[in-house]
């Protein structure tokens, strides 16, 4: 199986496993950008009118199958949310910049800290701005998410590569740390898609977003940035209270999220 056959593939599966659930998909990413290598993963963009874990486990486990097959890194699932779970991340990282513009420069964005939904945030975004393929958009929602993502970009420009893209240090025992432990030890089991970066993201990125809003105050702006951009912002008095608002670290009371 070719990239190109495997892009194919993967779009298809998106089809055939939401049916009439599925709002919209496409791949994005290298293939979608033409600068596609060997092994490049395929970057699935997929939005559904509710949750379905059962059906988001087959497409996970689908697509893990087709990079196999052609060959192809594989690392994460793609990008697979409800649509009310998309528009409430989104919102939070509109209000989360407004709110505090010196996220931009520390290790929540400039070290792709994956416990960060300012981060998840921007990559939506970046997914809805950059070239698409193998679009399947029966509800007709691209142009307008398209059009919310320029729009964010044109008021917060941020560069495509961070600083200290995986330099992240998390302080030892924090909470933190042993989230991102906890996701690390989950690779190797059965349960290795019960991530931020895997299904049921509503649990993650969706149930708790709108309270947590209320922690971030737009009309004070933080623009103090840490003075390490690879170290955990979390330990400096000034932007502890408003950046513990979106770090999934501090968001649930139990640390893999609301029951399913």
């Amino acid at each position: 199986m070719t990239g190109a056959q495997a892009v194919s593939t993967a779009s298809r599966a998106a089809v055939e496993i939401f049916g009439d659930d599925l709002l919209c998909s496409f791949v994005g990413g290298s293939y979608a950008r033409g600068s596609d290598k060997t092994t490049s993963d395929i970057d699935l963009f997929v939005v559904t009118a509710r949750s379905d874990h059962d059906r988001e486990r087959l497409l996970a486990e689908r697509l893990r199958d087709v990079h196999q097959a052609a060959g192809l890194d594989f690392d994460h699932c793609g990008e697979i949310l409800t649509l009310d779970t998309l528009n409430t991340l989104l919102a939070f990282t509109e209000h989360c910049i407004a709110a505090v513009p010196a996220v931009q420069r520390s290790a929540c964005y400039l070290a792709d800290c994956p416990l960060s939904v300012f981060r998840k945030g921007d990559v939506v975004f970046k997914f809805l701005t950059d070239p698409k393929t193998a679009v399947h958009d029966p509800a007709g929602l691209l142009p307008a998410l398209e059009a919310r993502a320029a729009t964010y970009f044109s008021a917060w420009p941020m560069p495509r590569v961070q600083e200290h893209k995986g330099r992240l240090r998390l302080q030892s025992g924090s909470p933190q740390q042993r989230l991102a432990g906890l996701w690390q030890d989950r690779d190797a089991t059965d349960s290795w898609t019960d991530t931020p970066v895997g299904i049921g993201l509503e649990r993650w990125f969706g149930t708790e977003l709108a309270a947590r809003s209320a922690v971030l105050y737009p009309g004070s702006p933080v623009n103090v940035a840490p003075p390490d951009g690879a170290t955990c912002p979390l330990s400096v008095a000034a932007l502890a209270s408003p950046l513990s608002a979106q770090c999934l670290a501090f968001l649930h009371s139990e640390p893999e999220g609301p029951a399913r």
